[in-house]
């Protein structure tokens, strides 16, 4: 039963990043838009983790995943409230 539930967790993760990266639109310093480069490396973690057997290590790699991920969501949040507040204190253009 833990098997099916870390696999529930794996996908559940992996989603949330797809949804996350999508909010990522400027482009990379390559050119690419940034959030392709984010599920690149995404898919490639993954990839390089679905041979690990040993629980202990997938749950660790789960809970920094999860981890990276939240802290991502939240620097993202920080700096989009900072952008909105400094657009809201700037003198109107002239005209």
């Amino acid at each position: 039963m833990a098997g099916v539930a870390t696999k529930q967790d794996a996908l559940r993760l992996y989603r949330d990043i797809l949804r996350a990266a999508r909010s990522f639109t400027w482009p990379h310093e390559s050119g690419r838009p940034w959030r392709d480069v984010l599920v690149e490396s995404a898919r490639a973690e993954f990839e390089q983790s679905k041979h690990v057997t040993d629980p202990t290590e997938i749950m660790r790699r789960l809970v920094v995943g999860r981890h990276c991920l939240e802290k991502t969501a939240k620097k993202f949040e920080e700096t989009r409230q900072d952008i909105l507040r400094s657009l809201e204190n700037a003198p109107p253009p002239l005209s």
